[in-house]
């Protein structure tokens, strides 16, 4: 059965092409605008099965109306797309006014909200669904001149880790998407208008270009899917690197050959050792994916599409040592084809503060570092570097489960689903990035234990 989606600011940019995304995966596409007429051209467009809805997202009597008439004419909601949004026109703090800073945030941050609220409410009757909110790279650097923006994405990510750690006991999956540079139709107009410089915004970016609307749709399709059943609370940064790149030079630096397009024949990804490796290598092994050990000789096909780096003892001292010896000997293969992946794993706990981590986590956090770092370095050659920071697994005895929004631990396939995700086309535009694969623990901050936990 075909899953109803709803996606909202849907006749233009990541939206439009989030639609595109859902449509041809077989879904029930719900197009919302404040542009009615648009939407309407735009669903015709998307083919018979799909439905255009003309709503103020501002306006929470109307999206209370609009989530209310989904529910009664399709009977559930399957999937929220918080997309609609607007940038604020370049006001100075000093030069804003007190209104046209509450109308930004009533459509950025107030109709997301609501939306969100009221499509949980449809999902927890149905047993659950997933909500993908849209921010933005503005929320977690400061830009001048875009206060109210800045402000508003920022507090969608804080909305996305409350509503995923509120409702996770319902089945509901909560999680957030941060596009970097995207040449959406407005950022064209506005390159064609000579406002922006596209060559001026790619040297700000590890990875040497700017974003498609596809490939963030990509990013939302993932998290919205069925592969990525044990993130919540969850933001995906899909910004070819620049949240992570921290130097005084140009971003897009060439460390090793220019870019390249893989050549034609079956990918060959690199695989560490474990039931992780091992889940991961089935799902490749299904699609015909060319698998090896990660060693000395990961090489040794002549080519090297991937690597998932995991260390076989990540609790024992040196665990930053055998990462970071095995991604450089990718990278060195990786800088002189001009293209590959690496996805790094690690454990979540270098990013919690628990006493009975010990060095793991210290270890941990240095491996997310290592990772911003490589991806940084080698970017513009091609390569993107992300880190998989994981919860435990199914099986481990961890005090952990009791603060995990989820309740329960992973299963070594939910964290092979991502990094095949990570290590795919479809994730073009995002490396640099720490992608927790958790349950929502991260997300929870609360000081006693999710509700029903035991």
């Amino acid at each position: 059965m075909p899953r109803i989606v709803l996606v909202t600011g849907g006749a233009a940019g990541i939206g439009w092409a989030t639609a595109q995304a859902f449509a041809a995966a077989g879904d029930c596409v719900l197009l919302a605008d404040i542009d009615g007429a648009r939407a309407t051209a735009r669903v015709a467009d998307l083919g018979p099965g799909h439905e255009a809805i003309a709503v103020d997202m501002a306006d929470t009597a109307q999206v209370v109306a609009m989530i209310a008439g989904i529910a009664a004419r399709h009977g559930r909601l399957d999937v929220l797309v918080n997309n609609a949004g607007r940038i604020d026109g370049g006001t100075p703090v000093v030069e804003q006014t007190a209104n046209g800073f509450r109308s930004l945030l009533a459509l950025n941050l107030d109709g997301s909200a609501t939306a969100a609220r009221e499509a949980a409410s449809v999902m927890r009757r149905q047993g659950g669904g997933a909500i993908v909110n849209v921010a933005s790279g503005a929320a977690l650097r400061a830009i001048p001149l875009r206060n109210g923006y800045s402000a508003s994405k920022a507090g969608m990510v804080a909305m996305t880790r409350n509503h995923a750690c509120a409702w996770a006991q319902d089945g509901i999956r909560v999680n957030a998407v941060a596009p970097g540079y995207t040449r959406t139709e407005l950022v064209e107009r506005l390159i064609a208008e000579g406002r922006v410089d596209p060559a001026k915004a790619a040297r700000r970016i590890p990875l040497g270009r700017m974003g498609e609307p596809a490939e963030i749709a990509a990013a939302i399709m993932h998290l919205a899917s069925p592969a990525a059943r044990y993130m919540t609370g969850a933001l995906l940064v899909a910004d070819g690197a620049s949240h992570a790149y921290g130097g005084s030079e140009d971003a897009n630096v060439i460390r090793g050959v220019p870019p390249q397009a893989p050549p034609p024949g079956v990918p060959v990804i690199a695989i560490g050792p474990g039931p992780v490796g091992a889940a991961l290598a089935q799902i490749l092994a299904a699609r015909g994916v060319v698998t090896l050990p990660a060693d000395a000789e990961m090489g040794r096909l002549g080519r090297l599409d991937g690597l998932f780096n995991i260390d076989p003892q990540p609790a024992a001292p040196g665990h930053l040592d055998r990462i970071f010896l095995c991604a450089q000997q990718a990278g060195r293969i990786m800088l002189r084809q001009g293209f590959g992946a690496i996805v790094n794993l690690t454990s979540v706990l270098g990013q919690l503060g628990l006493d009975e981590a010990g060095g793991a986590g210290p270890e941990a956090a240095a491996v997310g570092m290592l990772t911003r770092t490589m991806a940084c370095e080698w970017g513009a050659s091609g390569i993107r570097v992300n880190c998989l920071a994981a919860g435990p697994l199914d099986g481990e005895a961890t005090p952990l489960l009791r603060r995990i929004p989820l309740r329960r631990l992973a299963e070594p396939g939910e964290i092979a689903a991502v990094a095949d995700f990570l290590l795919s086309p479809a994730a073009a535009f995002i490396t640099g990035s720490l992608v927790p694969v958790d349950g929502g623990l991260l997300a929870y901050g609360g000081a006693d234990f999710p509700p029903g936990c035991s």
